[in-house]
């Protein structure tokens, strides 16, 4: 219960951080991979395979995202951190210590949709941003998952089975 409270805290650091200052520490994120892999282990859902499929799942899609920029713009993603920041990426990496893999890829779509509908919207509202704080958004919409499974502590997020009955 701690650790799953602690873990809410740091993911609202990681809000503030980016959308105060569009920076975000960057002993937060390993410490914040951390904590999580230390709560499955102790709810005793910990899977490094899953979290391993998670980052090549990253990596992929970085690998594919970068040669796209390249071929359009003719310059690499992380040149001068114009379309994708660091932080961005460290998050990722963090997502990836907290799911399974069917989960990851859920959250990991809805939450990079929900933030680029939620930043179109503030554009339509005249609050015009030329960064989008991606770390930010996907780590309050990750703090709202960890609230909503708030009597399981979060031991949903690693199971697939839940998911799987849902989506079929």
């Amino acid at each position: 219960m701690l650790l799953w409270a602690i873990v809410i805290v740091v993911l609202a650091a990681v809000v503030w951080q980016d959308f105060k200052n569009r920076a975000v520490y960057v002993w937060i994120f390993p410490l914040l991979a951390g904590l999580a892999v230390i709560q499955s282990v102790m709810l005793g859902v910990f899977s490094l395979a899953a979290t391993a499929a998670n980052l090549a799942i990253i990596v992929l899609q970085l690998c594919l995202l970068n040669l796209l920029m390249y071929t359009r713009t003719k310059k690499w993603l992380m040149h001068g951190e114009q379309w994708i920041g660091w932080g961005d990426i460290a998050f990722f990496a963090v997502l990836a210590c907290c799911f399974s893999t069917v989960n990851f890829v859920i959250f990991h779509v809805l939450s990079l949709l929900i933030i680029l509908v939620g930043a179109l919207v503030a554009m339509a509202f005249g609050r015009f941003s030329v960064h989008i704080p991606l770390a930010g958004g996907q780590a309050a919409l990750l703090g709202l998952l960890l609230l909503a499974d708030y009597g399981q502590w979060g031991r949903r997020l690693y199971i697939d089975l839940d998911m799987l009955g849902f989506v079929q």
